[in-house]
């Protein structure tokens, strides 16, 4: 699933989500200078800013984690459907081929996987001025696989030790997920 519209507005929109979610004490797992922690906070507002634009276009009813960075330093969820947690997770695409079932994800471990029932995976594209969503996993299924501490497909090193699944693995049927929310 890919979303276009309002790309450039979105941008924006997580540009300054992101600003407020640092200035507020969003917390670094890696010790990120302001800037980086900035950069990697806007990725990940694109991608919730697009999901929701799919939640609205669809008329999915739902709440959004609206956690106070300055009293906790992380969000529990992205968003709540039907007592549902989701947690949308998006990376830069860097490469001109388009996402495969070979990819690999690596999901953190101390963002306890379990803890979410589904998990969005997707990609942001700022040279095609858009962001696509791959597919959908179960945070259980998550959690059944293997820790590693090396992406399996591309060789980099994880910063923390992540369950690693293929894009294979994942669910590419969104009418099914909104059936199971």
């Amino acid at each position: 699933m890919i979303i276009t519209s309002d790309f450039e507005n979105i941008c924006i929109k997580a540009k300054n989500q992101a600003e407020l979610m640092v200035k507020n004490g969003l917390h670094s797992r890696f010790k990120l200078s302001r800037a980086a922690r900035i950069e990697k906070a806007y990725l990940g507002c694109i991608g919730e800013l697009a999901f929701e634009h799919y939640l609205q276009k669809e008329n999915i009813k739902y709440s959004k984690d609206t956690s106070d960075f300055s009293i906790t330093n992380s969000d529990e969820f992205d968003f709540l459907i039907n007592s549902k947690k989701i947690d949308i997770k998006v990376a830069k695409k860097t490469t001109k081929r388009i996402p495969s079932d070979h990819w690999t994800y690596g999901y953190p471990e101390e963002q306890n996987p379990i803890s979410k029932d589904f998990v969005i995976i997707g990609w942001v594209d700022f040279n095609l001025k858009q962001v696509g969503f791959y597919g959908w996993i179960t945070g259980i299924q998550i959690q059944n696989f293997p820790v590693v501490s090396k992406n399996g497909y591309a060789g980099y090193a994880y910063k923390t030790p992540n369950h690693e699944f293929k894009w294979g693995n994942l669910n590419k049927d969104f009418k099914q997920l909104q059936i199971n929310f």
